[in-house]
């Protein structure tokens, strides 16, 4: 079956929202804690949006998956300054911001791509000691990095995680995999949403997070979901920008 992009747009739209609401919520009046329920509840749908994203990108519409990688740092780098700045913290001591999370995790989707090909042609390639071998020291490099990104170890691993759900989805419809095994799919990212925010509604949020992506990749599937393209001048600036905007204004209310 042909791969259904029509649910990016609106995926889209509702990552960037949840985000900037998040980022306004917690800095644009510093300490100012009565909107903070804003960023514990929509600002946690961001996240994994933003991953789901890049990992079906990576899985099925990305033919150089090194360039969508730099593509995604070169926003970060660009974004780091003015991210230290809305933090009001020094840029050498600032956590590294998400874009370098969702690179880190679109480089471990690369390996899992690539051992999905592999098995393609020979399925005992999953049982051999290259294989663990390589996953081995993939977890070992994501867990060095983890300690300077946005949601850490967490937040790299969701990458990889949704694109082996998509695969299966996809394999689903195939009728290549069973009902079972789409839903056994749906595991780890669930399992790793538990890290992902602190205990409580913020956790439910990223939840209702997954839960609205699966009812955007059926719906997909039956009708065209609501549509309006997001530039891709804009996607592509958004998230310095939007900082930008943010951190300025937090000095003149200041």
């Amino acid at each position: 079956m042909p791969i259904n992009n029509l649910w990016i747009p609106l995926a889209q739209w509702l990552a960037v929202i949840s985000m900037t609401a998040d980022h306004a919520a917690r800095y644009l009046v510093p300490g100012l804690p009565d909107y903070y329920w804003v960023a514990g509840t929509l600002g946690r749908l961001a996240f994994p949006f933003f991953a789901a994203l890049v990992a079906w990108h990576a899985l099925f519409n990305s033919r150089h998956l090194g360039r969508y990688s730099l593509r995604i740092l070169m926003i970060g780098l660009i974004a780091q300054p003015v991210y230290a700045w809305m933090l009001q913290e020094p840029l050498s001591s600032a956590t590294l911001n998400v874009c370098f999370t969702l690179a880190g995790g679109l480089g471990l989707t690369g390996l899992l791509k690539a051992a999905l090909q592999l098995q393609q042609q020979d399925f005992r390639f999953f049982y051999s000691y290259r294989f663990f071998f390589g996953l081995t020291l993939a977890l070992i490099c994501a867990w060095l990095i983890s300690h300077w990104v946005d949601y850490g170890l967490t937040g790299l691993l969701l990458i990889p995680a949704f694109a082996g759900l998509f695969y299966c989805y996809q394999q689903r419809l195939n009728s290549t995999a069973s009902y079972l095994q789409w839903l056994a799919s749906w595991s780890l990212p669930g399992f790793l949403a538990l890290g992902l925010n602190p205990p409580g509604i913020p956790t439910y949020s990223s939840y209702f997070a997954l839960l609205l992506l699966l009812g955007l990749l059926g719906l997909s599937q039956f009708r065209r979901p609501w549509q309006l393209p997001f530039p891709r001048w804009l996607w592509l600036s958004w998230y310095p920008l939007h900082l930008l905007v943010i951190a300025a204004s937090a000095r003149l209310l200041a």
